[in-house]
């Protein structure tokens, strides 16, 4: 039996999840990815791991967001989930193609298991959305509100994302072109933004009696994402020593500095290890870079491109 397998978050029901020892959630993805899952191993997890997005008791949170929790930890929270909602139904859209375009049939089979995720995913973040914030329960109307919620640059990677899902829609075969959906989707979206930021709030809700079925929910998402990076990370891997480096560094080189810079205002006492959303993003790249066999060189150009420019580059 792999190490991994035997992770508290491996076999934990949702009741469970609120209670689990804050570091074995957030090394978990790491550790599993490290193992370098193949589909087949991946696609028998998920079997193993279903949750329900109505089972989780969202009464008592409301009562927690709306009179117990400080205002800096009501807006830190509002912007997650709208950053959620929109980030989880895109990854609907993104997912089909992706599914269409893969090249094995083991592929076919775990993203199926991933599409069923994300309509998941999608359905707790519409549930967060009208019972915690107060949103209106029509997605399509909750839709519009949460996009005016999030940054200029998390708009800005979902318009980057739509369009290499277009050329990958208009050129379902194309190897290459499914290699640049999955860099973006991914290890990008998934791996650096969503991963980091489901640790995020697990993180600053850790040791505070509030919000167990926020907690429950995005422990469970943390797991799930685990596989969903895992799967990503074997696609690019070989996609690498295949010969199409350069198509899935092009499109790292695009989105990742986007990406960087979604969290660059997080503060470091709502993340991990005192770092700030920004660092652990870029832990997180580095990470994922490694496994699939790209150079640090790359990864520091990368991180570079993300830096702030100082203001005379700016005004020239």
């Amino acid at each position: 039996m792999p190490r991994w397998s035997t992770l508290l978050l491996d076999d934990a029901s949702l009741a469970e999840m609120p209670k689990l020892p804050l570091r074995d959630v957030l090394r978990h993805a790491d550790l599993v990815t490290e193992q370098q899952p193949q589909p087949q191993a991946l696609y028998e997890r998920w079997e193993k791991q279903q949750w329900s997005a109505q089972a989780i008791e969202l009464g008592p949170d409301r009562e927690d967001f709306d009179k117990r929790l400080p205002k800096a930890a009501r807006r830190m929270i509002e912007e997650s989930i709208a950053t959620f909602i929109i980030g989880e139904y895109t990854g609907l859209d993104l997912l089909g193609p992706i599914l269409t375009g893969a090249p094995e049939e083991r592929d076919h089979l775990y993203l199926g298991t991933q599409i069923a995720d994300e309509t998941r995913h999608t359905q707790l973040m519409l549930r967060l959305g009208e019972e915690i914030l107060g949103l209106d329960s029509d997605p399509k109307r909750m839709l519009v509100q949460a996009w005016n919620m999030v940054t200029p640059a998390h708009q800005e990677l979902s318009r980057v994302e739509t369009e290499i899902i277009r050329e990958l829609q208009h050129h379902p075969s194309d190897y290459r072109r499914w290699l640049r959906a999955v860099a973006l989707f991914h290890l990008i979206t998934e791996g650096v933004l969503a991963l980091v930021g489901q640790r995020a709030i697990v993180n600053s809700l850790h040791g505070i009696p509030l919000l167990a079925g926020l907690k429950a929910g995005f422990t469970a998402m943390c797991r799930d994402e685990s596989r969903h990076v895992s799967f990503g990370l074997h696609a690019l891997r070989q996609g690498v020593q295949e010969g199409y480096g350069d198509d899935i560094r092009e499109i790292i080189e695009l989105a990742a500095p986007i990406a960087l810079n979604i969290e660059e205002g997080g503060e470091a006492d709502s993340a991990p290890q005192g770092l700030t959303m920004k660092q652990l993003g870029i832990e997180s790249l580095y990470r994922q870079l490694r496994l699939i066999g790209i150079e640090k060189k790359f990864a520091d150009h990368v991180v570079g491109l993300s830096a702030p420019k100082p203001p005379a580059e700016k005004d020239r």
